[in-house]
């Protein structure tokens, strides 16, 4: 990873001292300065492990600025990816692109601050990093969407025959009429 010059604020990848190898993302704060720091990092597919991971075949890019003042820690992130789907309706395989982005604000305290905020983490004094690898996953896991659709438009494939119907017209005879429904036909004409 490289230090290039700081341009308008400070902007660099993140050095590898800032990282530790047990968990993708964590970010050391001892001895951070304050001020605004911003980050990038790309995590590599496959460095995840998590048990959605196989839909993110592509590299995750993060950008993350931090802003400390005083005992807290503003924290801002933008991860892009692309996720790899197969389709509910027609079983075909598609890449769509997802971004997410999230803040949180780490206090650096005794726990005298007490909130049931879920983006406020509050921090032993003493703590030297903090681990962003969950809360990465979870924005991932949660953008997985529920129904996997390859365009809006979909027709989706015959149950009868399988044709794609996106690519074919379907090999279907036409279904056979139940004669019970044909005094209701006759009065439709």
């Amino acid at each position: 990873h490289y230090i290039s010059p700081p341009k308008n604020g400070c902007r660099y990848a993140m050095p590898k001292s800032l990282r530790n190898d047990d968990s993708f993302m964590k970010i050391t704060i001892h001895q951070l300065p304050e001020g605004v720091h911003k980050f990038e990092e790309t995590v590599r597919a496959g460095e995840l492990h998590f048990y959605e991971e196989n839909h993110f075949t592509s590299d995750v890019h993060l950008s993350f600025v931090l802003n400390k003042f005083g005992s807290n820690i503003k924290l801002h992130a933008d991860l892009k990816t692309f996720g790899s789907y197969v389709c509910d309706k027609c079983l075909a395989e598609f890449n769509n692109e997802y971004e997410d982005s999230f803040e949180m604000v780490y206090y650096l305290g005794e726990k005298k601050l007490e909130t049931d905020e879920d983006d406020v983490v509050i921090l032993s004094p003493e703590e030297k990093e903090i681990d962003l690898s969950e809360r990465i996953i979870e924005s991932l896991v949660l953008g997985i969407p529920i129904k996997k659709i390859c365009k809006e438009e979909c027709k989706g494939i015959c149950a009868h025959c399988g044709a794609d119907m996106n690519h074919e017209k379907c090999k279907c005879p036409d279904a056979p009429v139940d004669p019970r429904w044909d005094k209701l036909r006759k009065m439709l004409k």
